[in-house]
Protein backbone atom coordinates (compact mmCIF):
# COMPACT_ATOMS: atom_id res chain seq x y z
CA UNK A 1 0.00 0.00 0.00
CA UNK A 2 1.16 3.68 -1.00
CA UNK A 3 2.22 5.80 1.89
CA UNK A 4 0.63 9.18 2.65
CA UNK A 5 3.99 11.06 1.00
CA UNK A 6 3.58 8.69 -1.63
CA UNK A 7 -0.04 9.68 -2.38
CA UNK A 8 0.49 13.14 -2.00
CA UNK A 9 3.80 12.92 -4.44
CA UNK A 10 1.50 11.19 -7.47
CA UNK A 11 -1.22 13.86 -6.96
CA UNK A 12 1.60 16.55 -7.60
CA UNK A 13 3.07 14.63 -10.77
CA UNK A 14 -0.44 14.45 -12.15
CA UNK A 15 -1.21 17.99 -12.05
CA UNK A 16 2.49 18.91 -13.02
CA UNK A 17 1.60 16.97 -16.20
CA UNK A 18 -1.88 18.87 -16.77
CA UNK A 19 -0.37 21.96 -16.76
CA UNK A 20 2.47 20.87 -18.97
CA UNK A 21 -0.53 20.15 -21.51
CA UNK A 22 -1.85 23.19 -20.93
CA UNK A 23 1.17 25.33 -21.51
CA UNK A 24 1.56 23.39 -24.56
CA UNK A 25 -1.68 24.40 -25.65
CA UNK A 26 -0.84 28.30 -24.30
CA UNK A 27 2.41 28.93 -25.77
CA UNK A 28 1.05 27.17 -29.55
CA UNK A 29 -1.42 29.74 -29.29
CA UNK A 30 0.91 32.42 -28.57
CA UNK A 31 3.53 31.83 -31.47
CA UNK A 32 6.36 30.95 -28.52
CA UNK A 33 8.12 28.05 -30.75
CA UNK A 34 11.10 28.49 -27.88
CA UNK A 35 8.72 27.39 -25.19
CA UNK A 36 7.14 24.94 -26.62
CA UNK A 37 9.97 23.57 -27.15
CA UNK A 38 11.26 23.76 -23.79
CA UNK A 39 8.42 21.73 -23.11
CA UNK A 40 10.17 18.17 -24.76
CA UNK A 41 12.83 16.42 -23.53
CA UNK A 42 15.75 17.22 -25.58
CA UNK A 43 15.44 13.65 -27.74
CA UNK A 44 11.44 14.16 -27.50
CA UNK A 45 8.74 14.05 -30.45
CA UNK A 46 5.74 15.27 -31.89
CA UNK A 47 4.48 13.01 -34.14
CA UNK A 48 1.27 13.50 -37.15
CA UNK A 49 0.09 11.18 -39.14
CA UNK A 50 3.30 10.14 -41.30
CA UNK A 51 5.50 13.10 -39.77
CA UNK A 52 7.62 12.55 -36.99
CA UNK A 53 9.79 15.27 -35.86
CA UNK A 54 12.81 14.25 -33.90
CA UNK A 55 15.10 16.12 -30.87
CA UNK A 56 15.44 19.59 -29.87
CA UNK A 57 16.76 21.27 -33.28
CA UNK A 58 14.12 19.53 -35.16
CA UNK A 59 11.25 20.41 -32.75
CA UNK A 60 12.49 23.96 -32.83
CA UNK A 61 12.18 24.54 -36.40
CA UNK A 62 9.03 22.96 -36.83
CA UNK A 63 7.18 24.72 -33.84
CA UNK A 64 9.10 28.15 -35.06
CA UNK A 65 7.43 27.62 -38.65
CA UNK A 66 3.85 27.84 -36.66
CA UNK A 67 4.93 31.34 -35.06
CA UNK A 68 3.64 33.52 -38.21
CA UNK A 69 0.03 32.05 -37.82
CA UNK A 70 -0.38 29.86 -35.12
CA UNK A 71 -3.12 27.47 -34.33
CA UNK A 72 -5.03 27.78 -31.12
CA UNK A 73 -5.74 24.46 -29.54
CA UNK A 74 -8.32 23.43 -26.95
CA UNK A 75 -7.26 20.52 -24.66
CA UNK A 76 -10.04 18.40 -22.49
CA UNK A 77 -10.73 15.18 -20.99
CA UNK A 78 -6.99 14.76 -19.91
CA UNK A 79 -6.06 11.54 -18.51
CA UNK A 80 -3.04 9.89 -16.95
CA UNK A 81 -2.74 6.37 -17.46
CA UNK A 82 0.22 4.95 -15.98
CA UNK A 83 2.08 7.07 -13.61
CA UNK A 84 5.54 6.13 -11.92
CA UNK A 85 7.67 8.62 -10.20
CA UNK A 86 9.73 9.07 -13.30
CA UNK A 87 7.38 8.37 -16.47
CA UNK A 88 4.00 8.72 -17.16
CA UNK A 89 1.46 7.59 -20.35
CA UNK A 90 -1.50 9.71 -21.02
CA UNK A 91 -3.95 11.06 -23.22
CA UNK A 92 -6.24 14.21 -24.19
CA UNK A 93 -9.07 15.12 -26.12
CA UNK A 94 -8.09 18.54 -28.54
CA UNK A 95 -10.35 21.17 -30.56
CA UNK A 96 -8.33 23.67 -32.97
CA UNK A 97 -8.77 26.56 -34.37
CA UNK A 98 -6.48 27.97 -37.33
CA UNK A 99 -6.77 30.07 -40.18
CA UNK A 100 -4.83 28.42 -43.23
CA UNK A 101 -4.37 30.44 -46.77
CA UNK A 102 -7.31 32.84 -45.27
CA UNK A 103 -9.23 29.88 -44.68
CA UNK A 104 -11.17 29.27 -40.99
CA UNK A 105 -9.88 25.65 -40.42
CA UNK A 106 -11.71 23.50 -37.61
CA UNK A 107 -9.74 20.33 -36.28
CA UNK A 108 -10.27 17.91 -33.91
CA UNK A 109 -8.25 14.57 -32.24
CA UNK A 110 -6.54 13.85 -29.68
CA UNK A 111 -3.08 13.14 -28.42
CA UNK A 112 -1.23 10.14 -26.79
CA UNK A 113 1.72 11.42 -24.57
CA UNK A 114 4.63 9.63 -23.06
CA UNK A 115 6.03 11.76 -20.48
CA UNK A 116 9.31 11.87 -18.33
CA UNK A 117 10.07 13.66 -15.24
CA UNK A 118 13.85 15.21 -16.17
CA UNK A 119 15.48 16.90 -12.74
CA UNK A 120 12.08 17.45 -11.13
CA UNK A 121 10.45 18.56 -13.97
CA UNK A 122 7.64 16.49 -16.38
CA UNK A 123 8.32 17.13 -20.27
CA UNK A 124 7.06 15.60 -23.48
CA UNK A 125 8.65 12.44 -24.15
CA UNK A 126 6.78 11.82 -27.12
CA UNK A 127 3.53 13.67 -28.33
CA UNK A 128 1.50 11.75 -30.88
CA UNK A 129 -1.42 13.60 -32.97
CA UNK A 130 -4.27 11.81 -34.21
CA UNK A 131 -7.07 13.88 -35.78
CA UNK A 132 -10.74 13.15 -36.18
CA UNK A 133 -11.19 16.07 -38.37
CA UNK A 134 -9.62 18.84 -40.41
CA UNK A 135 -11.38 20.64 -42.24
CA UNK A 136 -12.46 24.23 -43.53
CA UNK A 137 -14.50 25.51 -41.53
CA UNK A 138 -17.54 26.16 -43.65
CA UNK A 139 -17.28 23.09 -44.69
CA UNK A 140 -18.12 21.56 -41.30
CA UNK A 141 -16.74 18.83 -39.80
CA UNK A 142 -19.82 16.52 -39.95
CA UNK A 143 -19.56 16.58 -43.89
Amino acid sequence: MATLEEKINALEDREAIRELTAEYCHSIAAGDGTAVTALFCDDGAFVMGERRVDGSAELSSFYAALSDNPPIPFIQNHVIDSLTPTKAQGRCSVEIRMVRDGTAITAAGWYRDTYKKIDGTWKFSERVFITFHMVPLTQGWGN
